[in-house]
């Protein structure tokens, strides 16, 4: 009986073990803003790669319908972390909703005009006359008075033409329109075989938005501080991995996209375009040489001006109450 009590012994210990581990895993719901694309190669290599759980973090990873259901859906409470437009973010904040951003990582702000290449169509003063496809209700309907006015030109001078979000690019790259407002390397891939395009960049026209980040809750910095660093840390480990691999890592990402998500029936050399060209977006002159998902006050200043000029948010803010480099790896 004795050897067997040791075995009943050991067994006991390890599930005691087991239940220790299970308890310190912390888990989070962590929620996008739209479906499967190249910029959620972070959290599939990341889930792919164990990286997550070799910190003791678990995550339900979700896709979204729009930045802006996102950042509700964190600011009540109903989703831990939001990957999502930060713009979108702060003008929710100016509203009273207690959310804030954790890391950047569409830094540079990606909005602009797709026009066909080769049109000869190079500001916004070009467009005059033209059918210009955009959202009303999306990220850049409050900008496009600004945008125009910066480019010399007035919205009343420009076809401007709201269509659904989800049929944009499909609706100009099947020919429609002369234009078409959305983010840069979002829409290229979809755009590089069926509507060869060059584009207008809002960011050339005064326009400081910063684009996709991770945003939560304030007190959730409060209660979950640690285990928050801990996902943020393997997050933008992924991202490090993947940019230092280059073109093959690109690849290998596009591949980890495509076996994790089958049902969304992804383009393989779109998703391998999409990673590159959102890269490019990572960092702005201000942030270079910081870590990767670190934001910069002068960045800030500059969003909270564009975002006072079309009165999305109140007066007086600082970058502060917009974010927080303070769970980022290294930049403090």
């Amino acid at each position: 009986m004795k050897p067997f009590g040791k075995i009943a012994n050991a067994a006991i210990f390890s599930l005691a073990l087991l239940a220790s581990c299970a308890q310190a895993q912390e888990h989070f719901s962590v929620r996008d803003s739209w479906t499967p694309s190249g910029l959620q190669a972070g959290w599939n290599w990341a889930l792919e790669k164990g990286l997550f759980a070799k910190r003791g973090v678990t995550i339900d990873y979700q896709d979204g319908n729009g930045s802006s259901t996102t950042v509700q859906l964190v600011g009540t409470g109903q989703v831990d972390v939001g990957y999502t437009d930060v713009s979108v973010m702060a003008i929710a904040r100016g509203k009273g909703l207690p959310v804030i951003s954790i890391g950047g990582m569409i830094q540079k702000t990606s909005l602009g005009v797709f026009v066909p290449k080769g049109s000869g169509l190079k500001t916004p003063k070009d467009l005059e006359g033209k059918e210009i496809l955009y959202t009303a209700t999306s990220f850049e309907g409050p900008f496009m008075d600004t945008f125009f006015r910066n480019g010399g030109t007035s919205r009343d001078k420009i076809n401007l033409v709201s269509v659904d979000a989800a049929a944009k690019i499909p609706s100009y790259a099947a020919g429609r329109g002369d234009g078409m407002v959305t983010s840069i390397p979002f829409g290229l891939p979809y755009l590089i075989k069926n509507r060869p395009s060059d584009f207008i960049l809002f960011a050339d026209y005064g326009l400081a938005l910063p684009s996709y980040g991770l945003v939560v809750r304030e007190d959730s910095l409060k209660t979950r501080a640690p285990a928050l660093q801990k996902l943020v840390a393997a997050y933008y480990e992924a991202w490090s991995q993947i940019i230092a691999g280059g073109e093959s890592a690109y690849a290998e990402a596009a591949d980890i996209i495509i076996k994790r998500r089958p049902d969304a029936k992804l383009d393989r050399d779109a998703l391998i375009m999409s990673i590159r060209e959102h890269i490019k977006y990572f960092h702005t002159a201000n942030t270079a040489g910081m870590p990767l998902g670190a934001q910069s006050a002068e960045d800030w200043k500059s969003t909270i001006k564009s975002l006072e000029a079309a009165k999305l948010v109140p007066a007086g803010t600082k970058p502060s109450d917009y974010f927080t480099n303070d769970l980022i790896p290294a930049a403090h």
